[in-house]
């Protein structure tokens, strides 16, 4: 009777932690790309031609609340939550045998991947930053531990528990994985090595056919047609989707890691790993190098995840995650400790326990003082713990809040009034759902995401189409101080000549596209060479928009530094004619594919300028007279790049719109 009311209460438990809440909805960037996601689900837009993101058709899953995808998402995480259940009470109880310690420790390996970074509005309205608690599925980067999470049940339960080449729990483990792959595109690159990784045990150690790799493979088709798409644009999404992770060091990275955090981490991985590996190793001698791998993989990916983009959120995935890996090590150890001698046994749980401290302690950085404990007594409250429940039974409730906070974003973004289809620039696509717009998006809905030549590209000849939006909101905006233009820097040249500017009152640009596109010249100006460090004099060309290629290629350190860890950020100065200088942020694959670089556009005012016929009055001070390319190192030079850059420089022409009154709308 104990242990099946074990069993039944951390059965309950899973649903309750796997089952969706009710996130805010807040106009951020990640709670844009959430929203354009579950409206890719429910309008069937094909991943791999109109959507290219790092996420797949199932990306929905990952967080946010909307109507029409809410019984969906709550069906597939129930079913998830079963299988989650059924494959890590069975490794718990292997482990431990005993009911209580088997209970604990699959309820903590389920609830630390539930404290995460959220926003939400404080008494005033106002969106701010703060921490959710477990109850629900929670609308951020929870996914990402989760994942850890079933990747390592299925490597520690093929490998510790169940010793046949498949089993009913790893079939639907590879399953479940499947699905999970076409929620974000990591997902899929962890679940893949894992499942190579059993593949190449059934073959090498057990004599078998590795029927786990076709299953894995076939329940991706499978879910992939389950979502409405075709299966030709399969091979498209995984080419796109890897375009976007290979340059995401480049484009993404943020801030410098404190070593203390990188070494510690790398440290707690690597004890994490040999304790794993020593009882791989008494299990099953050399072929034990297929978890050791596995596991290593797993944590070498989280990793990279939560240190190229160094801020409170990724590190905070990342020590949780390690907190996962560890309690994962804890269970398998637990049988060799028990037939261990006591020195032995008390060495190896002191190590453990100063791994779980150790993740413990980065995960709690980011809390304020006096924060945790009251966290922690919000997060098991029975109100909490049943607070998914009452959003089941009340789901007019959450269409309420939902409907509010909309209601919120209008009044923030009051939108023009719109005939047609609509796309937005650079982001914020919560307020274009929020003003009631047929949203119609270019294939990388966010423009700091074109972050290579080929992405950029492809939201540029999508304006050329007939396919592309009716009208554009278009405000500037550029992600981690990047160089204005640069964010869908392809794109501008056709913005400038397929759309006129209808409206500029409020936050956006209104642009319409033209019956009759003017057509736009690039005359080649100069080439030349510019090393690291040194200022380079533009050529003197008065009211002339002057266009950039720059080929800032990595050297092969800066190569091995990108698969590692990341190479270097690249910094560009530009010197004005009003005499000022300004630093801003340079990303290489951006920078490759060609921007404005005179005049400096660093807002709508300044974009209007640009494409009226006596806009340049206004635009004579921020002509650029000469840059400067470094890195954001003490020295400025880099050994991760090679230098000199090859720098092409063009004359951008193009047919100006007569804004007047437009114009004076906007200094009104």
């Amino acid at each position: 009777m104990v242990r099946w009311l074990a069993a039944f209460t951390a059965l309950v438990y899973t649903l309750v932690q796997f089952f969706p809440n009710a996130p805010l909805s807040a106009p951020t960037i990640d709670y844009s790309w959430m929203q354009t996601l579950h409206a890719a689900f429910e309008q069937h837009w094909q991943f791999g031609r109109d959507i290219v993101f790092t996420f797949g058709p199932w990306g929905f899953l990952y967080g946010g609340y909307y109507p029409p995808t809410f019984v969906t998402s709550v069906i597939v995480w129930a079913m998830l939550a079963v299988v989650f259940w059924w494959a890590g009470w069975r490794v718990a109880c292997h482990f431990f045998g005993n009911n209580l310690f088997s209970w604990f420790w699959l309820v903590g390996f389920i609830g630390l991947s539930g404290l995460v970074q959220d926003f939400h509005r404080d008494p005033s309205g106002v969106w701010v930053s703060g921490f959710i608690g477990m109850a629900g599925l929670p609308s951020g980067q929870s996914f990402d531990i989760r994942c850890v999470g079933w990747v390592l049940l299925l490597l520690f339960l093929h490998f510790f528990v169940e010793d046949r080449p498949v089993t009913a729990r790893q079939a639907l483990l590879a399953v479940a994985l499947g699905l999970l792959s076409l929620v974000k595109f990591t997902s899929l690159i962890e679940a893949t090595v894992v499942v190579g990784i059993i593949a190449a045990d059934n073959v090498f150690r057990q004599r078998r056919f590795p029927w786990i790799a076709p299953l894995f493979a076939a329940s991706i088709v499978f879910f992939w047609v389950a979502a409405g798409q075709h299966i030709r644009l399969l091979w498209s999404f995984l080419l796109n989707s890897r375009q976007i992770t290979d340059g995401f060091s480049d484009a993404m990275q943020y801030g410098a890691s404190e070593i203390f955090d990188v070494i510690s981490f790398l440290l707690a991985a690597a004890m994490i790993v040999a304790l794993t590996g020593y009882v791989a190793w008494r299990r099953h001698r050399r072929f034990g190098v297929f978890p050791v791998a596995g596991l290593g993989a797993v944590l070498f990916l989280t990793f990279k995840h939560g240190y190229v983009r160094s801020d409170s959120i990724h590190e905070t995935i990342a020590a949780l995650s390690l907190l996962v890996a560890a309690l994962a090590c804890l269970a398998v150890l637990w049988p060799v400790l028990q037939r261990g001698n006591k020195c032995s046994r008390q060495a190896t749980l002191l190590l453990v326990a100063g791994i779980l401290f150790f993740s413990f302690f980065m995960f709690t950085r980011w809390f304020p003082d006096d924060g945790l404990l009251e966290q922690f007594v919000h997060t098991f409250s029975v109100r909490s713990i049943l607070a998914p429940i009452k959003s089941l039974a009340d789901t007019g409730r959450l269409q309420k809040i939902y409907g509010q906070n909309l209601a919120a974003i209008r009044k923030q973004f009051p939108m023009p009034p719109v005939e047609g289809d609509a796309d937005i620039y650079p982001w914020n696509q919560m307020a274009l759902f929020a003003g009631g717009l047929n949203y119609h998006p270019r294939p990388v809905f966010q423009s700091y995401s074109a972050y290579t030549p080929e992405l950029a590209e492809l939201n540029a000849a999508f304006l050329r189409s007939d396919h592309a939006a009716s009208n554009i909101l278009f405000e500037i905006d550029p992600l981690d101080d990047r160089y204005p233009s640069l964010d869908d820097g392809l794109s501008w040249p056709e913005l400038l000549t397929r759309y006129d500017i209808k409206d500029t009152n409020g936050t956006y640009l209104l642009l319409k596209r033209t019956a009759i596109p003017r057509e736009y010249h690039l005359t080649h100006v100069e080439e030349t060479t510019i090393h690291f460090g040194e200022t380079f004099m533009l050529p003197a060309a008065t009211n002339t928009v002057l266009w950039a290629e720059m080929d800032i290629n990595k050297s092969m350190l800066g190569t091995v530094a990108e698969a590692l860890y990341k190479p270097a950020i690249v910094r560009l100065m530009v010197s004005l004619r009003d005499g000022r200088q300004i630093y801003f942020r340079l990303v290489p694959g951006e920078a490759r594919g060609g921007f404005i670089l005179s005049p400096l556009v660093g807002d709508k005012a300044s974009f209007v300028s640009l494409a009226s016929t006596d806009g340049w009055s206004k635009l004579s001070g921020l002509e650029v007279t000469a840059i400067t390319i470094s890195a954001a190192t003490k020295s400025g030079s880099t050994l991760c790049y090679e230098s000199p850059v090859k720098l092409r420089l063009y004359r951008l022409d193009y047919p100006r719109q007569d804004l007047t009154k437009t114009e004076n709308h906007l200094s009104k």
